[in-house]
């Protein structure tokens, strides 16, 4: 009876310990260089040329049921934009922008993804990775500069939606680091769904798009 006893409580360790060894959550601090676009439905309205900026912040990865599946979110700060050329006269900024003017668009976002990301076993250290999922923008400054010189990287909170969502799809790898660290890289696309800009002159929907690299330090 006693050892009958004695080996269910080893058992009952061994699970337990197994259960505190496997890894049930990831912090990553990113940096993610990036080049974004903005691309109109309508036929007046061009876009003319991306904008390169870049990103920082953290993203955690909760791991579902094992360390080959996780939902990951978090929160990142993001320099956005693009150029687009109106092809008929607009209102623009409180002001009347004749046609054929390019606008271009510089805007900060705090992004808020949520995304599945599956992963490989281990090779080598190695292990592969992609994820699918939702990203949403919120953003926190709006400045524009036209070709005709009415606007200077002026600020124009009242063009541009203060949300956006998109789809979020990337890949990439992870090398192990040992103790419980990893650096990361990868491509990340963004694909806006909702209309970027508040344009009450024009039934258009402007979407904003980018590619970013990825990179991170995981704890």
């Amino acid at each position: 009876m006693f050892q009958k006893k004695f080996i269910l409580i080893l058992l009952l360790l061994s699970v337990t310990v197994v259960s505190f060894a496997q890894k049930i959550f990831n912090l990553t601090f990113l940096a993610s260089p990036q080049v974004s676009w903005l691309k109109s439905d309508s036929k007046d309205i061009k876009s003319d040329g991306g904008f390169l900026g870049f990103g920082y912040g953290v993203e955690g990865d909760f791991f579902v049921g094992s360390e080959n599946y996780a939902i990951t979110t978090g929160m990142t700060v993001s320099t956005v934009g693009g150029s687009l050329i109106y092809g008929q006269p607009v209102s623009f900024g409180g002001k009347l922008l004749p046609a054929a003017t390019k606008v271009n668009y510089y805007l900060t976002n705090l992004e808020f993804p949520l995304a599945l990301k599956m992963r490989t076993r281990d090779f080598n250290r190695f292990r592969y990775f992609a994820q699918f999922g939702l990203t949403n923008w919120f953003n926190i400054k709006a400045k524009a500069s036209t070709s005709d010189g009415q606007f200077q990287k002026e600020t124009i909170k009242d063009e541009v939606r203060f949300y956006n969502i998109g789809l979020n799809v990337g890949a990439g790898l992870e090398y192990d680091l040992g103790h419980g660290n990893a650096i990361t890289g990868g491509l990340v696309y963004s694909n806006g769904f909702t209309d970027a800009t508040t344009n009450k002159n024009s039934n258009d929907a402007t979407t904003l798009k980018s590619l970013r690299l990825r990179v991170g330090f995981v704890f």
